[in-house]
């Protein structure tokens, strides 16, 4: 169940942000403004960055406003997906393990594509030993998006855990065959790890 005193807390968050019409997800006014540029805008931005929340709010009230509900639902959905990520994050940050895990779950609710919900709440699984699970978690962040980095480390850490060093090295190897050259950071610590576990990097 969605925790509406949360969203909107995230309503009024976007409101004093200067985001226009941002309280009440609903609200339909009239608007002189170019809903149509404001979508490719927004396209522009989602692909370059698609984690940007602002973004798809903004993509989402155009479509609302051209009364294409179905894509204005997807993106609100995924505004309020990413709200959930930071508060679980924050709950993470603050020891409440819990709590975190299930606002991860919250998100995925509201986004099942959400590839970071996956892993954040892998590595929380990873955190309390439940190793099984993180690598559950983990494996559907990287179906989702084989690119993501994070998963693949997650998932190196969940075999690692368990010993499984050889599964550990070819989960690593599978992130430099599929995460993006300009990535050093995590293709780094990928070397890194495969390099501590006795493998080599070609």
């Amino acid at each position: 169940m969605k925790k509406p005193g949360f969203i909107i807390a995230f309503a009024l968050l976007l409101y004093c942000l200067g985001i226009p019409g941002a309280v009440g997800f609903a609200a339909e006014k009239p608007s002189a403004v170019d809903n149509d540029q404001i979508i490719a805008d927004s396209n522009t931005i989602i692909a370059d960055n698609p984690y940007d929340t602002v973004a798809y709010y903004k993509r989402g009230k155009a479509y609302f406003a051209q009364k294409q509900y179905d894509l204005a639902l997807k993106d609100y959905n995924r505004v309020i997906a990413a709200a959930y990520l930071d508060q679980g994050y924050l709950y993470e940050k603050r020891g409440e393990d819990d709590k975190a895990i299930e606002d991860y779950r919250l998100s995925m609710i509201n986004d099942p594509t959400y590839e970071m919900a996956y892993d954040h709440r892998g590595f929380m699984y990873n955190k309390i030993g439940r190793y099984d699970l993180a690598l559950i978690d983990c494996n559907k962040a990287i179906e989702i998006n084989p690119k993501y980095p994070a998963g693949y480390l997650n998932k190196g850490t969940a075999y690692e855990k368990q010993h499984l060093y050889k599964e550990a090295i070819a989960t690593y190897r599978s992130m430099l065959e599929n995460v993006p050259l300009e990535d050093t950071h995590h293709r780094d610590t990928a070397i890194k790890r495969i390099r501590a576990l006795g493998g080599t990097v070609e």
